[in-house]
């Protein structure tokens, strides 16, 4: 099947999707899908779109309330072992500066295709390696020890609250955030 560059995460959003449908149900959050708004210019006769253009930058994936909590997070999804870090727009760092200055979380979920493994990037290691010059990315064995997130339900949820619990009790006892060189 064909992808574009604007379709890359599809499988690992959808995942996401019945894994918020799961965590609703259980009254644990509100977790949103954040659309790209679009402003649509023409349509046809049978009333499908025919030409539009996006109005804006988006800003993250989701966005919601986790135990009264603000949380907006991106996905990622990479066939390498490290994210790249020019996968990681400006205008979404920026948004989640914004989140975290607010007193929310932000953070990443990032695949990684080539083991099918899964992480949550909190912002303060995105923020540190994004300010760093030595590097480009940041490398899987970095995540490796800290934030993986596992598959449950038959691998129809991604269970990521154990996970993000984790970090808040990390950042909670070290009063503060990361620096890549602690990882």
């Amino acid at each position: 099947m064909w992808r574009n560059r604007g379709h890359r995460g599809d499988a690992l959003e959808e995942l996401l999707n019945m894994t918020h449908q799961y965590y609703h149900q259980l009254k644990l959050c509100r977790i949103d899908k954040i659309s790209t708004p679009i402003k649509v210019v023409a349509i046809d006769e049978t009333g499908m779109i025919t030409k539009a253009f996006f109005e804006k930058k988006s800003t993250v994936d989701f966005l919601g309330i986790i135990q009264g909590v603000c949380v907006a997070f991106d996905t990622k999804e990479t066939n390498l072992k490290s994210l790249p870090l020019n996968n990681i727009h400006t205008h979404q760092i920026e948004y989640m500066a914004d989140i975290e200055g607010q007193g929310g979380l932000a953070f990443i979920i990032v695949h990684f295709k080539f083991n099918d493994t899964f992480f949550l990037v909190p912002y303060d290691i995105i923020k540190s390696y994004v300010e760093s010059d030595k590097r480009r990315s940041i490398p899987y064995k970095a995540m490796m020890t800290r934030f993986e997130i596992k598959r449950e339900r038959s691998g129809s949820i991604l269970n990521y609250m154990p996970t993000l619990n984790e970090y808040v009790k990390y950042k909670t006892e070290n009063s503060g955030g990361y620096s890549n060189e602690s990882l």
